[in-house]
């Protein structure tokens, strides 16, 4: 008996031990709370505004930062993507170019977010968590007023990475004047783009085509806007809007990234149109070299292009177009009276990342601004996302039918656009 009650407290003493252990070292991992920054404060807050419409349940990232459970093993990665400046994505340089849809975070958010890390991440009171929701699905500018949706489910198979073209029938009998569109899908975990196109259409012709709405038609002009998670709403400056014509057609190209699992996705465009007359109206420059050449080899090739303008104007968005060879990309605009100013110079660049960039404020370029751009490639076998011979000289035209940039500019309302309706 007496060996028994031995037995049992050894047992129990082991036990005891081994609970001793576990809670020693929970504790030593555990790193002492020595920040007043909490999560449910004022980290929820910022990871609101620049964070959570990727990194969401149901959004393009693979992890949410919804939540503290969900934030806090990615705590010390928030803190160095922050300081590389990696995230949010965002690939112009500091000081060259001023853009209204920036996703930078300011440096005192950056501090916050580095403090909360550094002084143990702690999650807060539940009542400090905001009582609106952290992010939303619904439009973000409103009901639109007017929604083409694709006519039916695209089916996104787990591995899935391709970009499918849609044509959109607007069926509008007459023109519009567009201030500003959104894009939303059904499922945004595996839309990772959209880029637009406008094609003009006969009503005939629109009529005869309005049952293919998933027929991918050659393209017909330069992107008018690009979409992506996390950008801002794309809108127009005050008095500047974009034609409609009757009975044209929006051409949407998705790029669809399998999450993997199958999935499916009816993504739709809303238009919000001007309700008086615009004062301006944009117009799209494609600045290119189709001929230029990109050497076989070169870690850093430069090609060049440039356009003057011929009217009086003012910028108000660029698109570099940043393929797979390109590693940084830079326009100026050199005015009559002989000064120079950069438009954007953007490095590090993800060809699968495309934004439009809105300047802040427009950009005036009086009628004779020569504009130049350079853009750098990287045709080599250093260049991971090189998906071509690297032994192999390309022509642009070979790479894309895209232009090497887009200059969205606005110019005064011409005559012949007075009588345009805005129904």
């Amino acid at each position: 008996m007496n060996s028994w009650k031995t037995v049992c407290r050894a047992a129990v003493m082991v036990l005891f031990i081994s609970c001793l252990l576990s809670l020693a070292l929970r504790v030593a991992a555990h790193e002492p709370i020595t920040t007043k920054v909490r999560f449910n404060k004022e980290v929820v807050r910022i990871l609101a505004r620049s964070c959570l419409s990727c990194h969401r349940p149901g959004g393009i990232a693979p992890f949410s930062l919804a939540t503290y459970d969900e934030a806090r093993p990615w705590a010390k990665a928030i803190k160095e993507e922050m300081l590389e400046r990696r995230m949010p994505v965002w690939h112009v340089v500091k000081g060259y170019g001023e853009f209204r849809n920036a996703p930078r975070l300011t440096q005192r958010e950056i501090e916050l977010l580095v403090n909360w890390v550094e002084g143990g991440a702690p999650r807060g009171e539940e009542k400090d968590y905001p009582s609106t929701p952290v992010y939303t699905d619904d439009w973000a500018l409103g009901k639109p007023d007017a929604v083409l949706a694709l006519s039916q489910e695209q089916k996104v198979a787990a591995d899935t990475d391709e970009v499918r073209t849609f044509s959109l029938p607007t069926n509008f009998k007459e023109e519009r004047w567009l201030r500003a569109l959104d894009v939303r899908p059904t499922n945004g975990a595996v839309v990772l783009s959209a880029t637009l196109y406008m094609e003009r259409t006969s009503s005939s012709s629109a009529a005869a085509t309005a049952a293919v709405t998933n027929a991918a038609p050659s393209d017909s002009g330069l992107a008018f806007a690009t979409w992506m998670p996390g950008q801002q709403v794309i809108a127009l400056p005050d008095g500047v809007a974009r034609l409609i014509p009757a009975y044209s057609r929006l051409v949407v190209k998705i790029h669809y990234r399998g999450n993997g699992e199958a999935a499916t996705d009816r993504s739709a465009v809303g238009l919000y149109f001007a309700k008086t007359p615009p004062r301006k109206v944009v117009r799209d420059v494609a600045i290119t070299d189709a001929a230029a050449v990109i050497p076989a080899g070169p870690t850093a090739h430069p090609l060049k292009a440039s356009f003057t303008i011929t009217e009086d104007s003012e910028a108000i968005a660029i698109r570099p177009f940043e393929n797979s060879l390109m590693i940084s990309f830079q326009a100026s605009a050199f005015l009559p009276d002989g000064s120079e100013r950069v438009l954007i110079w953007s490095r590090g660049n993800k060809y699968d990342w495309q934004p439009t960039y809105y300047f802040k404020s427009g950009v005036r370029l009086p009628k004779g601004t020569h504009i130049e751009v350079t853009a750098y490639f990287d045709n080599s076998d250093d260049n991971q996302n090189n998906p071509h011979d690297p032994a192999k000289a390309l022509r642009w035209s070979e790479i894309t039918h895209e232009p090497l940039c887009d200059l969205m500019i606005a110019t005064s309302r011409r005559a012949s656009t007075e009588s345009v309706s805005l129904k």
